[in-house]
């Protein structure tokens, strides 16, 4: 099933592995058992009590969790182990064998990023959209657009834009992941651990700029995300409203995840009959 778990620090609150499921206890209240089998996503919020049993119980499964903190924006992932070479990942590697192969995938993903920010552009203004349409525009006025639309202080929105950020990112390795792709051999990010999966979310990162520009229109009175003796830190009714708006977009977000990750596979096929027309006639490879 596609649901998320999202587990929250709270005072009194563990999380013990049982069996094939999980336990969550909490102070004064019944606890509450949770099968795997029915979580296809964690994400966990904060400094939460737990064993060792639940990471590996999810990971076993095949789930990612994510952990991120309350007001800082940093985040951790585990992953799966597997034994086996992902099924692809010989034919990722085929991409960094020329640099001609390097700058195609580049350019391909300079224009998945900026299709996404045009899909932004469009859902907060019809006017700029036509603009940058028929003008074009940079990264530089994508940039300035994005802060006109919110005009909020670069603190308040480093911690809501890292946030969703951080939910993207565990969907962006769930589907490599399912794909059976390396989610390590990235190119734009090379060299970086999850470069793929980083890679991937370059591109799905102005999704994470519409749903912040959208929290700070909800929080109008600016009761979701406050001051404390820690620094900014969001309330628990503001990682819900995070976290509810994410999940309402989570089948339009697979879908976009999706598109991209099947147009890199129809590169990698390009790129592979290229490299099969390269052993039967080198000087047609030389020419293209």
């Amino acid at each position: 099933m596609d649901k998320t778990l999202y587990i929250l620090e709270k005072r009194g609150l563990e999380v013990l592995r049982d069996g094939p499921s999980i336990w969550i206890m909490e102070n004064g209240k019944a606890g509450r058992r949770i099968p795997a089998r029915l979580v296809s996503h964690v994400v966990i919020i904060g400094n939460v009590k737990m064993d060792a049993g639940t990471i590996t119980l999810f990971t076993d499964n095949n789930v990612p969790v994510t952990f991120m903190s309350k007001n800082r924006g940093e985040f951790a992932v585990t992953i799966p182990h597997n034994h086996h070479l992902n099924s692809h990942s010989e034919e990722q590697k085929h991409l960094l064998a020329r640099d001609g192969n390097i700058q195609r995938y580049n350019q391909w993903l300079q224009a998945e990023r900026r299709r996404m920010q045009l899909k932004v552009v469009k859902k907060l203004s019809r006017q700029v959209s036509s603009i940058f349409i028929s003008k074009g525009f940079g990264e530089q006025e994508y940039k300035d657009f994005i802060t006109r639309c919110a005009s909020v202080g670069k603190k308040r929105w480093r911690i809501i834009n890292e946030t969703v950020k951080n939910m993207l990112n565990e969907m962006v390795m769930k589907s490599i992941l399912a794909s059976d792709l390396d989610p390590h051999i990235g190119i734009f990010h090379r060299r970086d651990n999850f470069g793929f999966a980083l890679d991937i979310m370059y591109a799905m990162e102005p999704e994470a700029d519409l749903q912040t520009i959208q929290f700070f229109k909800s929080d109008k009175n600016m009761e979701l995300l406050v001051m404390t003796s820690t620094g900014l830190k969001l309330t628990g009714d503001g990682m819900r409203d995070v976290a509810l708006r994410f999940e309402n977009k989570k089948k339009l977000i697979n879908g976009l995840i999706d598109v991209v990750i099947d147009d890199f596979f129809a590169i990698m096929r390009t790129i592979r009959s290229f490299v099969y027309d390269d052993k039967i006639n080198p000087k047609r490879f030389l020419k293209s």
